[in-house]
């Protein structure tokens, strides 16, 4: 073989295989799993790992930092929680910038940037469960741009890591305008320099109570449909002789042909718990079940269809077999690879 052409082929294969580790929002076999509460700790497992420790695997293409889960406290400043990685409330020598109780997490700052490096996008989710949503758009879409993105403070939790975007999980009644930021958030992307994106994590009920709004009046890329903890519409039920009535991902799936969301390419997540004690034990269902069901969705709604999502990663990597690797395995033999890149 020619020198040149051996060289030029080398080359190839390794642009591709690098190509094929970058995250590409067109693929609908993407793996998205939210990191940072260490739930797996309730269930005797052990603690979650820092961030860094998860990247260099292949399964995961989005991970959820949870969460920034007080829009304004003291001093004006968000507050986060990363549960054994970063909590100054069970960690004294973990730094607070002065005059907040905004935390300095340096370590993940590095970690993000290791991830990123890695073909992943990592993304700030914004709520969660016990969130205290007490801030006005204006204001908090501007800080959550200064402190993790593209912005300018001197209170940065991250250092100089740029995360790739945020992600609303708001369970209850908010007071800040939601689709008020959502459309800040997305105006304030256009002034930077790469790509952001903003997902949303509805409850599995159509339209959801709390998100519903958002998806259909605001610009949202993905969202990680919780099918779990809300009863009827769980994993659970997919498959039941009553089954498409419940699990109702063909209501999502309508709701996208009939352009029922803003972003009418809106992609679409199956969420699932990924241990036992992850949530509701009725809402749990093993990897294998699991994964036929990924399989099957992404066959039947393979425009609609993003991938699969997980709560959390303490439960996905503590327990045999791997959450996160059984659902790529899954969604990997049935892939649509998209053209376009991230």
């Amino acid at each position: 073989m020619n020198m040149n052409i051996h060289l030029w082929f080398i080359l190839a294969l390794s642009s591709l295989a690098q190509s094929t580790l970058c995250f590409n929002i067109s693929c609908n076999s993407n793996v998205a799993v939210y990191w940072g509460q260490n739930s797996g700790a309730s269930g005797s497992l052990p603690y979650q790992k820092p961030l860094g420790a998860y990247c260099d695997d292949d399964n995961v293409d989005v991970i959820l930092l949870s969460f920034l889960y007080i829009l304004k406290g003291a001093g004006g400043y968000p507050v986060l929680n990363f549960a054994n990685i970063c909590d100054y409330t069970k960690n004294a020598s973990v730094p607070v910038f002065p005059g907040t109780d905004l935390m300095h997490c340096a370590d993940m700052g590095v970690d993000i940037k290791h991830c990123q490096s890695k073909g992943k996008i990592v993304l700030l989710s914004i709520g969660g469960a016990t969130a205290q949503l007490n801030s006005d758009a204006d204001t908090f879409s501007k800080q959550v741009w200064n402190l993790f993105m593209e912005g300018s403070s001197p209170y940065r939790p991250f250092d100089d890591a740029i995360i790739d975007g945020v992600d609303i999980d708001f369970e209850q009644s908010s007071q800040m305008g939601i689709i008020q930021f959502a459309n800040n958030m997305n105006q304030l992307y256009k002034t930077g320099t790469r790509k952001y994106y903003l997902t949303s994590a509805p409850q599995c009920p159509y339209p959801d109570a709390n998100l519903g709004k958002l998806l259909s009046q605001a610009h949202v890329d993905m969202a990680f449909i919780q099918f779990y903890n809300s009863g009827w519409c769980d994993n659970s039920k997919y498959g039941l002789p009553h089954w498409p009535e419940s699990m109702n991902y063909y209501m999502w799936d309508d709701a996208w042909h009939n352009r029922s969301f803003a972003n009418p390419n809106i992609k679409l997540y199956v969420g699932a718990m990924a241990g036992t004690g992850a949530g509701n034990p009725s809402s749990y269902v093993a990897p294998d079940f699991f994964a036929r069901e990924l399989k099957e969705l992404q066959g039947n709604y393979s425009e609609s269809f993003g991938g699969a999502m997980m709560w959390d990663m303490s439960w996905a990597y503590g327990t045999s077999p791997n959450y996160a690797a059984n659902a790529k395995q899954a969604l990997m033999s049935g892939s649509k690879r998209g053209s376009g890149g991230s």
